[in-house]
């Protein structure tokens, strides 16, 4: 094809820019929906890491090539601060006010709605939210591992995968930022 291959040395979002010097070279790309490969992890805190740092190359890869550049790299890079100041507004409105004794007491009599109220149901309103697409998406996907117990932990494993792609989306941002990409080489001397 004459499209240079993979990146010298690059670790993460090689797919990504491989794609992009084909589509460049003006060639198209296709998916075959026959060809799935399932890739299993061993443990979570794998997965974090290698989600995070693809979060952080697929940001830098965009910066160097702009075209890479997708609305849903700027949402998921939101998640982190959005949880964090979800729990912000929880704590405050309960420090204003917000929870009634019994915390259970919903009724407009027991607290008023106001922002305090609104800052401490906000963020289990969310959280079900969250939840409930989660499991949804993992009861209705095509998984060949989907069994109850999955579907019940897909939520967890969905909120860990969308907090560490965009903390790995922030970390390249702040890189960009002050002037270290310091783009993922591999050096590694491989025998």
């Amino acid at each position: 094809m004459g499209v240079g291959g993979f990146p010298e040395g690059c670790i993460g979002a090689e797919d990504v820019i491989l794609d992009y010097r084909i589509r460049q070279a003006g060639h198209r790309l296709w998916t075959d929906p026959e060809a799935v490969i399932w890739h299993r992890r061993r443990d979570l805190s794998r997965v974090k890491r290698q989600i995070r740092n693809y979060g952080m190359v697929r940001s830098l890869a965009s910066h160097e090539h702009r075209e890479l550049r997708a609305w849903s790299h700027v949402m998921v890079a939101m998640f982190p601060p959005i949880v964090i100041a979800g729990f912000a507004f929880f704590f405050w409105g309960v420090e204003n006010g917000g929870l009634s004794s019994p915390w259970w007491d919903l009724s407009l009599g027991a607290v008023p709605m106001g922002w305090s109220r609104a800052g401490v149901l906000a963020l289990p309103s969310l959280i079900l939210l969250y939840n409930l697409i989660a499991w949804y998406g993992a009861a209705t996907g095509s998984s060949p591992c989907r069994t109850p117990k999955t579907v019940f932990l897909s939520s967890i494993a969905t909120f860990v995968l969308h907090w560490n792609y965009g903390m790995g989306v922030l970390r390249g941002w702040w890189r960009i930022f002050t002037g270290n990409s310091g783009l993922q080489i591999d050096d590694r001397v491989r025998d």
